[in-house]
């Protein structure tokens, strides 16, 4: 007999079950997996693997990687985190998030073979994707690493491909003080004999060095693949040129490939993969169409132009103020900002602070590693910001930013995927109620 009827109360179980929310290490998922069965590798041995890790870029290099294969008429499971709207969203088949149905079937079969052995949040969710996966008849399955690399749930599966998107200061706690420390935390999902490779122009050297010492095929950005920009007109009509090696290590080359509205390196290291991979008849026009919810996302709110981005540190701040930079505005440009309580805001706040206007701070009171809002707003007047307005909610920022834009300005909702979210929830709402 299942213990929950509904989705929503087995993830409501899920999230108590565990007395902290992060807790790296192999040994208790690794376990579980074993009296699930879950060895696909050996199973379903024509099932092949990429998982991808990164500070950055992650959910655009796997993005980018499901359009290129699916194009190529591939089956794809996709398991990428955090989600927005729904949990569903975490476990796609050929780009469609998964049933109810088939989550609450996983989660019993996981539920009756853990026996006393407790699972965080993001365990439960992980083996939930290898369940499903598993008996998917899938050509392919893309594994979005959570935190780190090594002692993530995900490195449970040895993948064909390793893939790290670039190297940050971020979640120091857990994976180091230093970007050194972190590439190689990140570098534990190389394999013995497998490509591993690196979209970051400049790695930190304990990536190569962890490949070399588990004998992983190394591929580095701007030496084994390189990528060449080109304009046609404005720079609307943008085309760049991609070199990189085949799997039998042949030199290929790629010209005329679309714009991305994604960055550059994760679009770039997704298709040296699937050149390793040997994948034939890919529509690199695909690439110009994918919209990653979150992701430097226009939407309309009330008419007003609303830029949706989750960057949550100072390296995807830093990206996020360049494209506001060549994303020419009219008017003035306001920010509604929420973010996690371990996160670097100072360094965010600087990398932004010539890019905004106006800053409206809002508490997530229902999200307990949320930073106080007002806690920003100290950081915010140490760097000599004076327009600053701080709210209870962020229904409450969005509502006095709106009322007070002009046609010509814009808005620009960051900090988190709780953030962006938030704006998500109530659009949503709205078109519904």
């Amino acid at each position: 007999m299942s213990r929950f009827e509904s989705l929503q109360d087995w993830l409501n179980w899920i999230e108590s079950c565990h007395p902290t929310e992060i807790e790296l290490g192999l040994d208790r998922v690794g376990e579980v997996a074993q009296r699930l069965k879950l060895t696909f590798n050996l199973r379903f041995n024509t099932i092949r693997v990429i998982t991808v890790a990164g500070t950055n870029g992650k959910g655009s290099c796997v993005a980018s990687l499901n359009a290129l294969l699916m194009s190529a008429g591939c089956r794809v499971g996709c398991y990428t985190s955090p989600h927005f709207l729904h949990y569903n969203e975490r476990i796609q088949i050929n780009g469609e998030p998964i049933d109810d149905h088939s989550l609450i079937h996983a989660f019993e079969c996981i539920d009756q073979a853990r026996g006393d052995t407790r699972l965080t949040y993001f365990e439960f969710g992980t083996l939930a994707a290898l369940e499903i996966f598993q008996h998917s008849e899938l050509d392919m399955v893309l594994l979005e690493v959570g935190l780190g690399g090594r002692l993530d749930a995900v490195n449970i599966i040895d993948p064909d491909i390793a893939i790290v998107t670039c190297i940050a200061i971020d979640h120091q706690a857990w994976l180091g003080s230093d970007r050194e420390q972190i590439g190689a935390e990140k570098a534990g999902i190389f394999r013995a004999g497998k490509p591993a490779l690196c979209a970051d122009p400049s790695p930190p050297d304990s990536l190569r060095a962890v490949a070399e010492r588990c004998g992983a095929r190394f591929y580095a950005r701007d030496h084994d693949f390189t990528v060449d920009l080109s304009f046609a007109g404005d720079s609307s009509e943008g085309y760049w040129a991609w070199q990189g090696q085949s799997a039998m290590g042949e030199c290929v080359t790629l010209a005329d490939l679309p714009k991305s509205n994604l960055p550059m390196d994760s679009v770039a290291v997704a298709i040296q993969a699937v050149q390793l991979l040997g994948v034939k008849e890919i529509d690199y026009q695909c690439l110009s169409r994918i919209q990653l919810p979150g992701r430097f996302q226009s939407v309309a709110v009330e008419g007003h132009k609303v830029i949706l981005d989750v960057a949550h540190n100072p390296a995807a701040a830093r990206y996020l103020a360049a494209q506001l930079t060549a994303d020419y505005c009219a008017g003035q440009t306001f920010a509604i900002m929420a973010i996690m309580n371990d996160k670097d805001g100072e360094g965010m706040l600087a990398a932004l602070k010539n890019n905004i206007d106006a800053w409206f701070l809002a508490d997530l009171k229902h999200v307990s590693r949320a930073m106080v809002a007002s806690e920003l707003a100290t950081l915010l007047h140490q760097q000599g910001i004076q327009m600053i307005s701080v709210s209870k909610n962020v229904r409450q920022a969005l509502r006095q930013v709106l009322s007070l834009m002009e046609p010509e300005d814009r808005l620009v909702v960051l900090g988190s995927f709780f953030t962006v979210a938030e704006v998500m929830r109530l659009q949503v709402a709205k078109s519904y109620g």
